[in-house]
């Protein structure tokens, strides 16, 4: 929780007698849509009703199940609007706007903080996101809802496979998703971007196969305790399984991974001789400690910081990503982590510790096996085992990972042990999601009606479709 909206919180809740009198009723229905980092949207729906002097309430989400959730606090003075709900870690701080008809405010939850705003107004789902590029049915092409096994972890994982309407061998494409638990359409701020890719290929002569994460959707396991390299046993899996059917041909197999999943086709792929190309969409080639520093200096860089600042900023996080990356158990990296904290604390300024404790500080840390073994990744190990066709594509506004380090580090690597069938391409003005962004944020995602520049696709297809024929 941020501490500033509690001390107003506490303000406020101190001197209810020095205020004047609300001056309207608030009473019934208000609807706003939360915003979180990455640009995933949510309605949220207050419902406030009278109780004596003041209000009682409670909050909805229709995205999720509509569950009414009762209010804890409900403060309501001087046409500031003040919001609690302490299982979930919800609060709200929101000012009257006369112009526009609305509070207008901040909220957290859940240690996620951003902008919400409440009015009348009945939000629609259609009114959240615009994705004009999503296909709708009916389909001009085939789809299967599919399960196959991971035998080796006994995982069940569910997908769908797509392939053009007529009969026939195509080649195939697995299609991997990126970081967190996501589902086969690797989904992030309302864009269903394999569902898009998975649609255009179809319509180009290529089939693939897409399928939920371990624990979402209809696929079994549980995500929190898997990590890179159990991924990539899925990837496995579901080659294994494209080869139990008829309508694919199994010299023309490959794999396609965005992010953190062209980190899993790398592994996957590595001396793989039934992998028959390598896609890998804004994927990495410097180890998971470099892209953590070379995330700090481009989050800077966007902030217009100077590369001074920047440079101490880097240097001062230093010992707390070196202590994460220190071991391959994740609990004692963390607690070594957690040790770093602490000196980093008391040793900031005294404007920082009076926002925020010793113990919030040191304790608010996420650290799991996904996070660690990217962390530790090495894609040197990887890249020089695998011989077959690979590209890799990036934007070169991407934020997250750098386009032009990460690209020539993949393409070294490939060429340096012997593969000679690289091709490496960055899409001028694209972010990470392959958007033509505007302030290329993270935070923008969700905002831009485009879920991927249809020059992306169309080069990974024509890619795919000029791929000299392999032995067999």
């Amino acid at each position: 929780m941020h501490k500033g909206l509690w001390l107003l919180w506490l303000s406020i809740s101190l001197c209810t007698v020095a205020w004047a009198q609300q001056s309207k009723d608030i009473t019934g229905k208000w609807y706003g849509v939360t915003k979180s980092y990455y640009g995933d949207k949510q309605r949220l729906t207050v419902v406030l009703e009278k109780e004596r002097d003041g209000y009682k309430g409670e909050l909805r989400n229709p995205d999720y199940n509509d569950e009414a959730i009762t209010l804890d606090h409900v403060i309501y003075r001087q046409d500031t609007l003040l919001l609690r709900v302490d299982t979930i870690k919800f609060a709200y701080t929101g000012v009257w706007n006369e112009a526009s008809k609305q509070f207008q405010g901040i909220f957290t939850w859940n240690g996620q903080q951003g902008e919400f705003n409440l009015s009348r107004r009945e939000i629609r789902q259609s009114d959240v996101y615009k994705r004009p590029q999503e296909p709708k049915p009916p389909y001009p092409y085939h789809t299967d809802e599919v399960k196959f096994t991971n035998e080796h972890d006994h995982v069940s994982l569910a997908g769908t496979f797509t392939r053009p309407a007529e009969w026939g061998r195509y080649p195939v494409v697995v299609l991997l998703n990126g970081s967190g638990p996501q589902d086969r359409n690797d989904e992030m701020a309302g864009h269903k971007t394999f569902l898009v890719l998975a649609d255009f290929l179809a319509r180009n002569g290529i089939a693939s196969l897409r399928f939920d994460d371990r624990g979402v959707g209809a696929s079994g396991g549980v995500y929190e305790k898997s990590n890179i390299y159990d991924f990539a046993g899925d990837a496995n899996a579901a080659i294994a399984y494209l080869k139990t059917r008829k309508d694919v041909d199994p010299y023309t197999v490959g794999l396609l991974g965005h992010s953190e999943g062209a980190i899993v086709a790398q592994i996957a792929a590595a001396n793989n001789k039934s992998i028959a190309f390598v896609v890998s969409m804004a994927g990495p080639g410097i180890t998971g400690r470099q892209l953590v520093d070379q995330k700090v200096i481009m989050d800077g860089r966007m902030a217009g910081e100077s590369d001074a600042e920047i440079k101490a900023r880097v240097e001062s996080l230093k010992p707390y990503w070196d202590a994460l990356a220190s071991d391959t158990n994740y609990v004692v990296a963390a607690t070594r982590a957690k040790s770093a904290l602490r000196d980093i604390y008391r040793a900031s300024p005294e404007e920082v510790k009076k926002q925020v404790s010793e113990e919030t500080f040191v304790n608010d840390i996420h650290f799991d096996r996904e996070l660690s073994s990217i962390l530790l990744y090495k894609p040197l190990d990887y890249l020089k085992q695998i011989k077959c066709p690979f590209m890799a594509i990036n934007g070169t506004r991407d934020m997250q990972v750098e386009a032009t380090t990460n690209l020539n580090a993949i393409e070294r690597a490939l060429r340096e042990n012997g593969n000679m069938l690289v091709t490496i391409r960055k899409f001028d003005g694209l972010n990470h999601l392959f958007q033509r962004c505007k302030t290329c944020t993270v935070g923008e995602y969700g905002d831009l009606e485009q879920t991927i520049d249809p020059l992306v696709p169309e080069f990974i297809a024509h890619w795919i479709l000029q791929l000299p024929p392999r032995a067999r």
